[in-house]
C-alpha cells in the first residue's frame, strides 16, 4: 500500500514538472503585465494613417537588498511586493500587427495577453473605424473577450497617462468606474469585446460605448458614443445618453427626479424593465416600447408626508415626465441622428425576416414608435422629518 502511495506521488511530481515546463510559467516580475490599452491614429495630409497604441504596464516594487521600494532583480528569490505603480509606453507603426513587432523590439520582457482592465479607443480612431482592431484581437484565442471597451475624448494615450490617487494605474480606476456606473445611469455591463463583435455582426443593431473625458485633472464618463457600423457617428451627452439607455437596454438601474422648485423635489431610485412589440402595416413599421419602473423614494421635500393619494399623484406625474423625456429623445433620434439607437431593427428583423437588405436605420427613423410608461413605488423609506 505504501509503495502504491509513493508511486502515485512520484507520478504527480513528474506530471507537474512536465506541464510546468510546457506552460512556461514565469514570475510576474519577468513579464510586462498589461493594465490598459489605447488605440490612436494620426492622419497626414495625404490621408495616410499611422497607428499609435499606448499600453500601460505595471511596475512592481519590493523591499529587498536594494532598499525600500527597490525593483525586483532576481526572479529566483521570493520577495514581498511593497508597491505597484505603472508606466505607459507608446508604439507607432503603419498597421496594428506591426506595432506588436516594434513594441517587443524595445523591451526585454514578454507582454501578457488577456490581462488589460480596459481598452480606450481614441476619438479620431473611433471616427476612422474599429473593425481592424476587433478583427486582430479575435484572431488571438488567448485574448480576454470580456475586457471593457470605451471611447475617449482626444487621445487615448492622454487618458491612460492620468495619475489617479490610490490606484496603480488609471486603467484600474476606469475599470471600476464603468463597471459600477450600471447602478445609477441605466448603463449595462456588456461594454466588452465580445459584445462589440456580436453587435457589429448582427442585423438591426448599433453599437454604443461609454465616452470618457479628462475633467478637472480626473477621468469621468461624460456621455455615450453612438456608432453607425464600425464608425463613431455621434457623442450623446450623459443626460441624453441616460434616456437612450433607459429605452435601449432590457433592464437598467438609475435615479429619476421630479422637481417643482429648488427645495421641492423627489428622487426615485428605480429599476426599469423593457419589452418591445413590432408590427408592420402597409409597409410601415410600428414599435411599441413598454417600460415598467419600480423603485424607492430615497429623498422627498415635495410632500410633507407621503400618503396613498400622494403616491398615486407621484406615479402619475413621474410617468408623464418620463413620457415627455422619451418622446423628446425619439424625435431627436429620428430627425437628427437618423440612427436606430435603440436596436429596434433587431426586433423587426427577427419577426419579419433577416438578410432582406433593409436599411434598419432608415426604416426605424421613418417608423411609428409608441412608449407606454408604468411607474410604481416599492418603498418610501423608514420615515422623514
Amino acid at each position: 500500500m505504501k509503495k502504491k502511495k509513493v508511486i502515485i506521488v512520484l507520478l504527480m511530481v513528474i506530471i507537474a514538472s512536465i506541464y510546468a515546463g510546457k506552460l512556461k510559467v514565469s514570475p510576474m516580475e519577468d513579464l510586462n503585465i498589461t493594465a490598459g490599452v489605447g488605440y490612436d491614429i494620426n492622419k497626414d495630409l495625404n490621408g495616410d494613417v499611422e497607428y499609435r497604441v499606448p499600453i500601460t504596464i505595471y511596475d512592481f516594487k519590493t523591499k529587498g537588498k536594494g532598499g525600500e521600494g527597490s525593483s525586483i532583480q532576481n526572479s529566483t528569490k521570493t520577495r514581498k511586493v511593497n508597491d505597484i505603480s505603472s508606466t505607459t509606453i507608446k508604439t507607432e507603426a503603419n498597421t496594428i500587427a506591426e506595432i506588436r513587432q516594434q513594441r517587443q523590439l524595445n523591451t526585454s520582457k514578454p507582454f501578457t495577453i488577456g490581462t488589460p482592465k480596459i481598452t480606450i479607443i481614441g476619438e479620431e480612431q473611433a471616427f476612422y473605424g474599429i473593425k481592424n482592431i476587433v478583427n486582430i484581437l479575435f484572431f488571438n484565442a488567448n485574448i480576454n473577450d470580456k475586457v471593457i471597451f470605451t471611447v475617449g475624448k482626444g487621445k487615448a494615450e492622454d487618458i491612460l497617462r492620468v495619475k489617479v490617487d490610490g490606484y496603480p494605474s488609471s486603467a484600474d480606476y476606469m475599470e471600476g468606474m464603468v463597471k459600477y456606473a450600471t447602478n445609477y445611469n441605466f448603463l449595462n455591463s456588456d461594454y466588452n469585446l465580445l459584445n462589440i463583435y456580436v453587435t457589429l455582426d448582427s442585423e438591426g443593431k448599433n453599437l454604443v460605448l461609454p465616452y470618457l473625458e479628462i475633467k478637472d485633472e480626473n477621468i469621468a464618463i461624460k456621455g455615450m458614443a453612438l456608432f453607425k457600423g464600425d464608425k463613431l457617428a455621434y457623442v450623446l451627452p450623459m443626460e441624453e445618453g441616460k434616456i437612450m439607455n433607459m429605452l435601449r437596454e432590457k433592464k437598467g438601474k438609475g435615479i429619476l427626479s421630479l422637481q417643482e422648485g429648488p427645495d421641492k423635489y423627489i428622487n426615485y431610485d428605480v429599476t426599469v424593465k423593457k419589452k418591445v412589440k413590432c408590427n408592420k402595416t402597409g409597409g410601415k413599421y410600428e414599435f411599441i416600447i413598454d417600460l415598467d419602473f419600480k423603485g424607492d423614494i430615497i429623498e422627498n421635500t415635495l410632500y410633507k408626508t407621503i400618503k396613498k393619494e400622494n403616491e398615486k399623484e407621484f406615479e402619475r406625474l413621474m410617468s408623464k415626465k418620463i413620457e415627455i423625456m422619451c418622446y423628446d429623445f425619439l424625435g431627436k433620434m429620428k430627425n437628427d441622428y437618423k440612427i436606430d439607437c435603440l436596436n429596434l431593427g433587431m426586433y423587426a428583423a427577427a419577426k419579419y425576416g433577416r438578410e432582406s437588405g433593409v436599411d434598419w436605420n432608415k426604416e426605424v427613423s421613418n417608423s411609428d414608435i409608441k412608449v407606454n410608461i408604468v411607474v410604481n413605488i416599492d418603498r418610501i423609506g423608514i420615515g422623514q422629518y
